[in-house]
């Protein structure tokens, strides 16, 4: 039997003065408006809020620019190297990444990643490949295991300036373990699936699972102890007779996300 931890979230109670300085850091000199639940400033074309340990998005900071679209040409891109320069040290000034526990049975590791993507731009002449983003995005895990979900993310896009027109971070403070639970066999989870779908598509049972992954969820704040817990997440592909008349191999897909724990 194969034993998996949920784990407690603290996220941060964050001050006025330390929102305040973060939004001045973005170019927003307007008064924050501020409530039990949540924290928010904007202008004419900018906008910051987070949400507060009792909202339902709790640590979550979301900052947007409406100055340039993400999907604007600009000419001439961020580099993928100031863009990282600019996100390590906005995050480390304002402290906005866990902090390490002591507890060893907690290994949290957080990478960042800078890609830029290209788009299709159309002249008046002839269409070219440009790129037009440069974006920063997370790779967490806990104990080897993928984190996932809107409150547990670092991302971020630039265009042309080193200060990014979109941010969403979704971090704790601190973490701890919760208690330690049984973990569901792989096996067991095609039985689960099927009696899922039994529930909802009693007349279509012609179903293949595509790809199960383990990963803890990091979703809304419901109340309750704010538990990080993991689930697997069933990628099924259901059968489409008429596609496959017309030579469609591929039949509509959907994700299932399994409780991984009893």
């Amino acid at each position: 039997m194969t034993q998996i931890y949920l784990y407690k979230l603290k996220p941060e109670k964050m001050q006025s003065d330390k929102f305040t300085k973060i939004s001045r850091e973005l170019g927003i000199k307007n008064k924050a408006v501020e409530t039990d639940e949540a924290m928010a400033v904007h202008d004419s074309i900018q906008a910051l809020a987070y949400a507060q340990p009792t909202a339902k998005f709790a640590g979550l900071l979301f900052y947007t620019d409406q100055s340039k679209g993400t999907a604007d040409e600009v000419k001439k891109l961020i580099d993928k190297k100031s863009a990282l320069k600019w996100a390590g040290r906005f995050l480390e000034r304002f402290d906005l990444l866990p902090k390490q526990s002591k507890d060893e049975r907690i290994k949290l590791n957080i990478e960042t990643i800078c890609d830029q993507t290209q788009a299709i731009v159309f002249d008046g002449k002839e269409r070219s490949k440009k790129k037009i983003k440069t974006e920063i995005h997370s790779k967490i895990t806990l104990n080897d295991i993928p984190v996932e979900g809107p409150r547990s993310k670092i991302r971020m896009i630039f265009k042309d300036e080193a200060k990014p027109i979109m941010m969403h971070l979704g971090m704790w403070e601190s973490i701890e373990i919760f208690e330690e639970r049984e973990l569901i066999r792989e096996h067991d989870v095609f039985t689960i699936v099927k009696e899922k779908l039994a529930q909802r598509h009693k007349d279509d049972m012609n179903y293949d699972i595509v790809d199960i992954k383990l990963a803890y969820y990091a979703d809304e704040f419901k109340g309750g102890p704010d538990l990080l817990v993991p689930y697997y997440f069933v990628e099924i592909e259901h059968e489409d007779k008429k596609a496959r008349a017309v030579g469609i191999t591929d039949g509509p897909k959907k994700i299932i996300p399994i409780p991984a724990y009893r």
